[in-house]
């Protein structure tokens, strides 16, 4: 169980369409990753699979069955939100007991569901403490395992560890992507951070302005992504983008080339240095063609360039992507 699919969805707010004809299907057991830029609707998203929000055109099923107009509660759905949410004048045990208890679930079963999340997410030593006595890391734990007491058939994660710092943040990955594995279920995770993305999903389901642009699996969004701004938004850092003239109708093409694929050669790109950041195994060097574009290369080893010299860079063939004058991949 757990299957999910959006039919043509649609949501306004007032004049403002923030959703737009979204239809997608989420099979049983995947673990799908939902990106996008500030603002392209990925909460709302989530909120109208979630049963928080209606939306206004369209339908969700959950495992073939329309719930478009059932209420959150009865959607057997579970959500973690980027605030935790936790009562904070209730202890661990309290949080886990809350949603349990008021559906009148017996106390047996109460205390094994709590038991079991607890040793699974390792705060079984924290059950009896308030959350204002809990670091980040072990609030997050709560959250989600106030989520997985619940058993429910899929697990809604909207920006689960943005409020996480850098280190915690991998670690809780981990965690993520190991509990996917143990319970099996489906579970959708709304992020803005391309690393979780390509790290945790199954596949990738990338927004803008509302419309999905791609959904794919990670390297495939990365190998072969359908358009510039999907070329352009996934992969850190950002795929670097050149005007090649063309002779003839159409004028010119967009070349696409990643960072990481720019090598130091003898003939090629002639770039000014503008800066260098050296990252230790490597040096990220930007710069500027003869030609006034931006350029960000990865190079290996610790380079030390000065600003103003000038390198000349060259990539395998193989490693570039081309775009037309509307942004489609061509070729």
């Amino acid at each position: 169980m757990g299957a999910i699919t959006l039919e043509a969805i649609s949501k306004s707010f007032g004049p403002v369409e923030v959703i737009r004809d979204v239809t997608l299907e989420i099979p049983e057991g995947e673990l799908c990753v939902v990106v996008g830029p500030s603002g392209s609707g990925k909460s709302t998203l989530l909120r109208l699979i979630a049963g928080l929000d209606r939306p206004t055109r369209g339908r969700v099923l959950i495992d073939g069955a329309d719930v478009t107009a059932r209420p959150a509660a009865d959607r057997g759905l579970a959500m973690v939100f980027q605030s935790y949410a936790l009562y904070p004048h209730m202890t661990v045990r309290q949080n886990l007991a809350f949603g349990l208890e008021n559906s009148r679930m017996a106390r047996a079963e109460i205390a094994r569901r709590i038991d079991e999340a607890a040793r699974m997410l390792e705060i079984d030593g924290l059950l009896e403490r308030r959350p204002g006595q809990l670091s980040g890391g072990q609030r997050q734990r709560v959250a989600i395992g106030r989520a997985i007491v619940r058993e429910p058939v899929a697990f809604l994660l909207d920006e689960p560890l943005s409020n996480l710092d850098a280190e915690l943040r991998g670690a809780m990955r981990a965690e993520i992507a190991a509990l996917h594995r143990r319970l099996g279920r489906t579970m959708i995770h709304v992020t803005h951070d391309q690393i979780e993305a390509m790290t945790l999903a199954d596949r990738i389901v990338v927004l803008r302005d509302g419309r999905v642009e791609q959904v794919d699996a990670p390297l495939d969004l990365f190998n072969r992504p359908a358009n510039r701004f999907v070329a352009g938004f996934i992969g850190a850092p950002s795929m670097n983008f050149l005007t090649l003239p063309v002779p003839g109708p159409g004028g010119a093409v967009t070349l696409g080339v990643r960072p990481q694929h720019l090598r130091l050669v003898e003939r090629g790109l002639t770039v000014r240095v503008e800066a260098a950041e050296n990252l230790g195994a490597e040096t990220l060097v930007h710069g500027t063609t003869v030609t006034g574009e931006r350029l960000t290369a990865l190079l290996p080893g610790q380079l030390r360039p000065r600003a103003g010299e000038r390198l000349v860079l060259g990539h395998d063939p193989a490693d570039e992507h081309r775009f037309d004058t509307d942004g489609r991949r061509v070729g």
